[in-house]
C-alpha cells in the first residue's frame, strides 16, 4: 500500500512530462514514418532541398569547433586547477560571461566591428565572412562547457604521478608525453561536449550562416517551418538528424567516462594546493586569458556600446522599445512556472527507486534535445481543431518553461539530495501539512539554488531565440527575434540598443531580487548561510 501512495504521489509530474514532452516531442519526430499526422493545409512533405549540405555543413563545422574549444578549455582548466594564477578570477568571469551571452549578440558585436571603413575590406573581414568566422564562434561559445566539464577531471588527478617521476628522474620530454596521455580521456570529454553544443547552436547560424547563405541544420528546421510552403515531414527528418547527432554525443561520452575514468580517479589520490606556475607558464596563461577575453567580450561588447550610443543622446529615443517588455514579461512568468516544475521534478529524482532513476533518464535526455527541436514539436501538438494553443502568449511561455525545466532539475539535484529527510518526518509527526513543508522547509534551506534556478532561467529566457522564432505571438515580437531580425537587416545600431535594454533589464532584476531576499526577508541570510 505504501509502495502505491508513493506512485500516486509522483502521478501529476509524470503526466506533465507525458503532456508537455513525451507527447509533442513524440508526435513531430515521428512523422516521417506517420505524415498523416502533420497538419494537411500546411505544405510541402518532402525532403529539404538543402538537407544533406545542412547536415554535412553542420557536422564538419561542429567537429572543427569542439576541436579547437577542447584544445583550449583542456588547457584552461588544468591551468584553474593545477596552478596557482593571479587571473583565476579573471577566468572565472570570462568564462561564465561567455556562457551567459547569447551568440547572436556575439556575432552583431563582430559584424558591428567589421562594419567600420577601416575593417571593411581586410583579410580579417572575409575569414570572419565564412566557415573560419562561424567556427571560431562556435568555439568561443563553445569553450566554457569544455572548461566546466575538464576542470573536476583534472581536479581528480592526484600528484603520485608527478612525485614519482621526480624521483625517478624522468627526462621533461618524457613526463610531457605521460601528461599528454593522462589527458585523453579529459581533452576526449570536452571534445564530445563541445560537438554536442556546437551542433545545437542556432545564434550563429541564423546571424553569420544566413548571411553566408551556407546550410546549417538548425537554420535548415527553422527555414523549413517558417517559409511556404511550409514542410513538417521534412523538417522532422533534420531534427531526428539533430538529435541522432546530439544523442550519439552523449552516449560516446559516457562511454568515454567509463572506459578513462578510472586512469584519473582511484583510492590513492592525494591532493595539494595547486603549485605556483613556472615563467613560460605564467606567460602563456595570462596571453591565453587576455586574448580570449578581450576577443570574445571586450571588443564585441564595446562595438554594441559604441553602435548604441551612435549619434549623440537623441539617437536613443527609439520609437518601440515593446521588445524589451514583452519579452521581460515573459521572463518573469516561464522562470516562475520553470524553477516550480523544476523543484518537482528534482524531488522525484531524488527519491530513488524505479521512478528516481527513470527522471534521471527522462532530464538527461531532454537535455539533449535542442530548443528549437521542442519548439516545432509545441507548433504541432497545441494547434489542434477544438484545442489551439499555436498564436497565443500561453504556449510560448509554456513552451519556455519546457525548455528550461531539465537544467533546472539537474542545477538543483544535489541540494536536494542534500536535505535530511528527518526534517519530513518529523514535520509530518507533528501534522505539518505538505503545503507548509515545502514553504518552510524546503524552501527555506534550498533558498540559494533555488533564487540562482530562477535567475538563470530568467536570463535564459530574456535571450532566448529559437523557441522565440517559431512560437512567438503576433504583436508581441521577443527581444531575441527583434534583434535578430534587425541584426539581417543590418540595423545595427537598432539592434544594439535592444540588446543593451534586455542586459539593463536582467541586471536591474537580478540587483532588484537580491536585494529584496537580503533586505526584506530576515530569515533568507540565515537560510543561505546554513
Amino acid at each position: 500500500m505504501r509502495r502505491y501512495r508513493g506512485i500516486l504521489r509522483t502521478l501529476p509530474v509524470w503526466l506533465i512530462i507525458l503532456i508537455f514532452f513525451v507527447y509533442p516531442l513524440g508526435r513531430f519526430l515521428l512523422l516521417p514514418w506517420f505524415p498523416h499526422w502533420a497538419p494537411g493545409s500546411l505544405g510541402a512533405t518532402s525532403w529539404p532541398s538543402d538537407g544533406w549540405a545542412a547536415l554535412r555543413n553542420s557536422v564538419v563545422l561542429a567537429i572543427a569547433a569542439a576541436g579547437l574549444a577542447a584544445a583550449l578549455g583542456t588547457f584552461w582548466a588544468w591551468a584553474m586547477e593545477r596552478r596557482h594564477s593571479a587571473w583565476h578570477p579573471w577566468s572565472e568571469a570570462v568564462l561564465w560571461l561567455i556562457f551567459l551571452m547569447p551568440s547572436y549578440l556575439l556575432t552583431t558585436g563582430w559584424e558591428i566591428l567589421f562594419a567600420a571603413p577601416i575593417l571593411r575590406h581586410g583579410l580579417l573581414h572575409d575569414w570572419f565572412y565564412s566557415p573560419v568566422g562561424i567556427i571560431a564562434l562556435l568555439a568561443a561559445k563553445a569553450l566554457p562547457f569544455a572548461v566546466f566539464v575538464v576542470r573536476p577531471l583534472w581536479a581528480a588527478l592526484g600528484h603520485e604521478l608527478t612525485e614519482a617521476m621526480r624521483i625517478f628522474a624522468v627526462r621533461p620530454g618524457r613526463a610531457v608525453r605521460v601528461f599528454l596521455r593522462l589527458a585523453i580521456p579529459v581533452a576526449s570529454a570536452a571534445t564530445v561536449v563541445s560537438f554536442i553544443e556546437s551542433v545545437q547552436e542556432f545564434g550563429i547560424p541564423a546571424t553569420l550562416g544566413a548571411h553566408l547563405h551556407l546550410p546549417i541544420l538548425t537554420y535548415s528546421i527553422y527555414a523549413a517551418l517558417s517559409t511556404s510552403p511550409l514542410n513538417f515531414v521534412g523538417a522532422s527528418r533534420l531534427a531526428l538528424l539533430l538529435v541522432v547527432l546530439a544523442f550519439s554525443g552523449a552516449l560516446l561520452q559516457i562511454v568515454l567516462q567509463k572506459r578513462f575514468g578510472a586512469v584519473l580517479v582511484h583510492a590513492q589520490v592525494r591532493h595539494r594546493p595547486p603549485a605556483r606556475p613556472k615563467r613560460s607558464e605564467a606567460v602563456v596563461i595570462a596571453a591565453m586569458n587576455l586574448v580570449v577575453g578581450v576577443l570574445v567580450l571586450v571588443l564585441p561588447m564595446l562595438a554594441i556600446v559604441r553602435s548604441a550610443f551612435q549619434g549623440g543622446v537623441s539617437a536613443l529615443r527609439m520609437a518601440d522599445w515593446d521588445p524589451v517588455l514583452h519579452s521581460l514579461g515573459f521572463a518573469l512568468l516561464a522562470a516562475s512556472l520553470a524553477i516550480l516544475l523544476a523543484w518537482l521534478f528534482a524531488r522525484s529524482l531524488v527519491s530513488g527507486g524505479v521512478g528516481g532513476r527513470a527522471m534521471d533518464v527522462f532530464s538527461m535526455g531532454n537535455m539533449a534535445v535542442p530548443g528549437l527541436v521542442l519548439g516545432a514539436a509545441y507548433i504541432m501538438a497545441f494547434n489542434l481543431p477544438g484545442f489551439s494553443l499555436y498564436g497565443g502568449s500561453l504556449l510560448l511561455i509554456l513552451a519556455y518553461t519546457a525548455a528550461t525545466a531539465p537544467m533546472l532539475t539537474r542545477l538543483l539535484q544535489a541540494p536536494m539530495a542534500q536535505l535530511d529527510r528527518s526534517l519530513g518526518d518529523a514535520a509530518r509527526i507533528h501534522g505539518v501539512s505538505t503545503w507548509v513543508r515545502w514553504l518552510d522547509i524546503d524552501a527555506a534551506l534550498l533558498s540559494r539554488p533555488l533564487v540562482r534556478g530562477w535567475l538563470l532561467a530568467f536570463g535564459t529566457v530574456m535571450f532566448e531565440l529559437p523557441v522565440s522564432e517559431l512560437l512567438y505571438p503576433a504583436g508581441k515580437t521577443p527581444l531575441g527575434v527583434a534583434v535578430l531580425a534587425l541584426n539581417n537587416g543590418e540595423h545595427f545600431a537598432a539592434a544594439a540598443r535592444l540588446a543593451l535594454g534586455g542586459l539593463a533589464s536582467v541586471a536591474l532584476v537580478t540587483v532588484v531580487v537580491l536585494v529584496l531576499l537580503r533586505f526584506a526577508l530576515p530569515d533568507y541570510r540565515m537560510a543561505v548561510t546554513q
